[in-house]
């Protein structure tokens, strides 16, 4: 099996991961909807680049996503992080319809944000390391696109900023903050993961600070229980799908252990028939079913084991000399 499925395949096995992105318990919000679009997407872009079981992977997480959805409340959720994220920014403001908002990540979250903001403030600011998707998120809303790099001067003229950055760690120091704040206030809403506004920074006078662990969530009205049973089903799927994905890999060590054996059975076959060039062909058919029941009886044991214990599928393919799979 390819190492990029194993890896995907023992990615999955920690937390269900994701059968529980898929239907949303993994995601800030449980059972955000927009989650199991993303997976979605994912995978319709990467059709045709997929193994079998990275397949296998996305259709069965896709399917108990709708079924989770379909069976519990988490169905019912309908709001996003970056929805929620506009309504907490917009009840801080005295006066959001002539508000200037900066949005900072042109991701799905900062997209969702985007369209949110449409219509209910005065002007819509969208900032992205790569300008093209921020084009394309403020075309719909009438925002205006600006690169990262304009993020400093921009926000000298927001009331909200709302960051959804994928940038890996602070993109809001204190020292930027600092010199915003005089004289008026400034509310940031960070639902970017790892967090986008500087530790430091946050308790600065002048500034409310939000995080996604402060929004209004939907799936407060989800009962604890169907949230224990959505996880329960995720746990037990991941445990099959990994069982699944061993069987199959020990299937093919079988497979190639079994090639290898009837490989030298024949070469030694031949070898020995060439030294017996006396024989009959019903004594020569004597000779072949011989080797043919050995070469099975040997393979047997290490055949069931296999079976029974996938787990050792590796350690076969040392103890016959096969090689590992790249």
């Amino acid at each position: 099996m390819p190492r990029s499925t194993r890896a995907s395949a023992c990615s999955a096995r920690w937390g269900a991961r994701r059968d529980a992105s898929s239907s949303g318990l993994d995601s800030a919000i449980a059972g955000e909807p927009q989650i199991l679009r993303q997976v979605r997407a994912a995978y319709e872009a990467a059709a045709g680049d997929l193994d079998p079981m990275l397949t296998r992977l996305f259709e069965r997480a896709l399917h108990v996503g709708r079924e989770i959805r379909r069976e519990t409340r988490l169905g019912e959720v309908r709001r996003s992080v970056g929805s929620l994220a506009v309504d907490d920014a917009l009840r801080a403001l005295d006066d959001p319809a002539s508000a200037t908002v900066l949005v900072i990540g042109a991701g799905e979250m900062g997209k969702l944000a985007v369209r949110a903001l449409s219509r209910r403030v005065a002007r819509v600011l969208v900032a992205n390391r790569d300008r093209a998707r921020a084009e394309i998120a403020a075309a719909t809303s009438g925002a205006v696109a600006l690169d990262l790099e304009d993020v400093p001067e921009a926000i000298a003229s927001a009331d909200v900023v709302i960051s959804a950055a994928d940038t890996r760690g602070t993109l809001l120091t204190r020292e930027l903050l600092s010199a915003r704040l005089p004289g008026r206030p400034l509310v940031i809403v960070d639902i970017a993961v790892p967090r986008s506004v500087a530790e430091d920074a946050r308790e600065l006078a002048g500034l409310r600070y939000r995080s996604v662990d402060d929004l209004a969530d939907e799936s407060a009205n989800v009962p604890a229980s169907d949230i224990a049973i959505a996880a329960e089903r995720c746990s037990r799927e991941a445990v099959a799908f990994m069982r699944e994905w061993r069987e199959r890999g020990a299937a093919e060590v079988i497979r190639d252990v079994r090639a290898r054996a009837e490989s030298l059975r024949q070469a030694q076959l031949e070898r020995a028939l060439r030294r017996l060039g006396h024989l009959g062909e019903r004594d020569r058919r004597i000779v072949e079913a011989l080797s043919t029941g050995v070469t099975n009886a040997i393979l047997h044991a290490p055949t069931v084991a296999l079976r029974e214990e996938p787990s050792r599928s590796d350690s076969a393919r040392e103890l016959f000399g096969i090689g590992r799979k790249p």
